[in-house]
């Protein structure tokens, strides 16, 4: 199924109010958004049982550090995630509406260009890949840790998770769509700006200026939208990173110390690998969008038609921010992949000074 297409974004919408992330869906028969009582219900059943999940879980695994970090940063992540769907200006319904709004009107029918589609098949194998892992291999691996009451820890565990996994990929999709409508505006432009003889090239140049000036405020949402999540995620997928490297260092280092099978030690390698994997494809999408946009100063800088509207406009694009930048603070991009990894590794290696005594044979 392509993610241009109407009923993709009934299935993500439908995905996501099932992981209690909106009280809404998007209706690909009515083309339109929406909301019905029983939805509200069940987000609300969901994000109750989310808090009891969390209780337990934390009050369960008191004293073991481990546990209750993780439980805390999921924590964190699953409380902005309630904020969101029950926020009254619904800001992630208004982001999603005007990018369907964008794509069905102006861009339906449009490629997306080898680059764009080779990343979106890529995320969605690896969130396929990371579905089974979670649900079918981590409930082995999690009765080692939570060994009382294990199928209600299971339970518990898969509601967070899904939680965080599913605001992940919501994401990542709305990046690839303002990515895919940033590209085909800079085609439009160039072709606009490049072609000696056309009718109505002012016309079509304001038309293009006006649709980049709404991407624009798009951008700014999901920013905003997306800022508190993101943070919280990306603390979950470093404490991750911590966790399963101090493992590898013990079945590396001191085998004799760790009671795992050869099999559940796969696990965590594969683990490690996969959420960096996963780290590394969420901000490369980013690293387009920057890609992107630095083409459309350029396409609008260097045409020769420089006139008063189009330079006011490259004006405005060189004051708006470059990247996608969350909370106004940092920057999502390949270098934020390196350095959560950088300070994961450092981390654990603090972890392993602490508990040297302890590991040494």
């Amino acid at each position: 199924m392509r993610p241009t297409n109407s009923h993709f974004y009934s299935l993500l919408t439908k995905f996501t109010a099932l992981n209690g992330l909106n009280t809404y869906y998007f209706n690909a028969e009515g083309n339109g958004f929406r909301g019905t009582w029983k939805l509200r219900i069940y987000c609300l059943i969901h994000h109750v049982l989310c808090v009891l999940a969390l209780g337990r879980m934390f009050y369960n695994s008191a004293g073991n550090m481990r546990i209750c970090v993780t439980i805390l940063t999921m924590g964190g992540t699953t409380a902005f995630c309630m904020q969101s769907c029950w926020q009254k200006s619904q800001g992630l319904r208004k982001l999603a509406n005007g990018l369907i709004q964008m794509e069905q009107k102006y861009f339906t029918g449009k490629p997306s260009g080898s680059v764009l589609k080779t990343r979106f098949n890529m995320k969605i194998l690896f969130v396929m890949i990371t579905l089974l892992r979670i649900h079918l291999f981590y409930p082995i691996y999690l009765k080692r840790l939570l060994p009382s009451m294990f199928y209600l820890n299971v339970g518990s565990y898969w509601l967070l998770y899904n939680m965080l996994l599913a605001a992940v990929l919501g994401f990542y999709c709305f990046i690839w769509q303002i990515c895919r409508i940033h590209k085909l505006l800079n085609d439009q432009m160039t072709l606009i700006l490049t072609k000696s003889r056309q009718r109505n090239r002012l016309g079509k140049m304001t038309h293009c200026l006006k649709l980049y000036s709404k991407v624009l405020v798009l951008c700014d949402q999901l920013n905003y939208e997306y800022g508190h999540v993101s943070v919280c995620v990306l603390a979950c997928k470093s404490w991750f990173q911590i966790t399963y490297g101090y493992e590898i260092f013990q079945i590396v280092a001191a085998p004799k110390s760790l009671d795992l099978s050869l099999g559940m030690r796969v696990f965590v390698v594969l683990s490690y690998i996969l959420d960096a994997i996963n780290l590394f494809f969420g901000t490369d999408i980013a690293e387009l969008f920057s890609t992107f946009r630095a083409d459309s100063r350029r396409i609008l800088r260097e045409t020769n038609r420089m006139d008063r509207l189009l330079s006011m406009f490259t004006l405005k694009l060189a004051l708006h921010p470059k990247r996608v930048v969350l909370l106004n603070v940092f920057t999502f991009d390949r270098k934020l992949t390196l350095a959560l990894i950088a300070k994961s590794t450092l981390y654990t290696i603090c972890w392993l000074q602490g508990d040297y005594n302890k590991l040494k044979p």
